[in-house]
């Protein structure tokens, strides 16, 4: 196993806000030998390796970087069981199991990536403001030094997730100044290699490739309707965001999306005739919701029984129905638009469904 024990004592240094001196001091050495350590000119002696790593507020694994052979598939799988975590305990819990992983792993930037995208899905579950603020910006220190990453695609990725948390912070500065950063067009490879591997006779190779392009495209195509929906009800054209989600709802009912992203469609509707002041049609699309929540399970959630991706790789985190609720809390029962209806006894006995 190759080590790097110079790397991890300088970023943990100045982590630390600790300079050669001091951390010379502490040890007992001369700064000359602390540089040493750093460029791997020369290594610290056995004996002083846990006291370096208790200055440094490490362990001793994670200062001679065992971490280093966590694969990616190590990070998925690590990715999953704490997205299950938030699924079946509590927020704190979940939380809780996350921080554990980052501190067992805290030079694998592929998991911090991993880590931070997690708890950006997971924010709005949070248990109170406070805590989703604090929520937030662990999310974004993730993020930020995930952004750092050799690796060229998720270090996009990175930046494409961070530039919606600054948004979320407020911070439309930072947001706009990445996405300036980032390449508005790139060479898609998935046509040659799906025909290639079709040519060489791995149909399924280039069926899987197929099937995730248009997963991804179908996807970019759902948001994209969403934002030009939003827009249409702030400027009050109601026709046309009527279109829009009518549109949306369209392509999810056509791809057999309904478990992923119905929800979300629903209330767009609701909110149409919210600010419209319908109250029945507005009571309408909310109890639809309700149902729709109330009837997610893991059959629906799961790819391989969708005709058109049952080759894509199942990486969303499933929303369970307590994420489902806090989507229509945030969404509705905070949402002063809604105050007209809330006085009615149906909109009461929907909230006692859900809430």
């Amino acid at each position: 196993m190759k080590l790097s024990i110079g790397g991890t004592i300088e970023k943990l240094r100045r982590n630390k806000g600790l300079s050669h001196q001091q951390l010379a001091n502490a040890l007992g050495v001369t700064p000359d030998t602390v540089e040493k350590w750093e460029i791997n000119a020369a290594y610290p002696d056995i004996t002083l390796l846990s006291p370096i790593a208790r200055l440094l507020g490490t362990t001793l694994d994670a200062l001679l970087m065992f971490e280093t052979d966590l694969n990616p598939d190590d990070v998925t799988n690590i990715y999953k069981v704490c997205a299950e975590k938030f699924e079946t305990s509590t927020y704190e819990e979940a939380l809780e199991v996350c921080d554990n992983y980052l501190k067992e792993y805290p030079n694998s930037l592929f998991l911090k990536f991993r880590m931070g995208s997690l708890l950006q899905e997971y924010i709005q579950m949070a248990e109170t403001e406070e805590q989703a603020n604090d929520v937030l910006d662990k999310s974004i220190s993730l993020l930020e030094e995930s952004s750092l990453i050799d690796d060229l695609e998720v270090k996009q990725a990175s930046l494409y997730v961070l530039s919606s948390l600054y948004t979320m912070r407020e911070e439309y500065d930072k947001a706009i100044e990445i996405l300036n950063t980032l390449p508005k067009v790139n060479v898609n490879t998935d046509f040659m290699l799906s025909t290639i591997y079709s040519i060489t006779g791995d149909s399924e190779r280039a069926k899987a490739i197929e099937q995730e392009s248009l997963f991804n495209n179908i996807n970019n195509s759902i948001i994209s309707l969403a934002s030009l929906w939003g827009t249409a009800l702030k400027e009050r054209d109601f026709e046309m965001a009527m279109e829009l989600a009518t549109l949306q709802r369209k392509l999810i009912s056509d791809y057999m999306l309904e478990g992923y992203l119905l929800g979300n469609n629903l209330l767009m509707f609701a909110d149409i005739y919210a600010v419209r002041g319908d109250v029945n049609r507005t009571l309408d699309y909310i109890e639809k919701y309700a149902d729709w929540a109330l009837n997610i399970d893991e059959e629906s959630l799961d790819l391989s029984n969708n005709r058109y991706f049952f080759l894509v790789e199942n990486l969303t985190p499933t929303m369970s129905f307590d994420y489902q609720k806090q989507s229509f809390i945030n969404a509705v029962v905070k949402n002063s638009d809604y105050d007209f209806v809330k006085y009615t006894e149906r909109y009461k006995r929907i909230i006692s469904r859900l809430i």
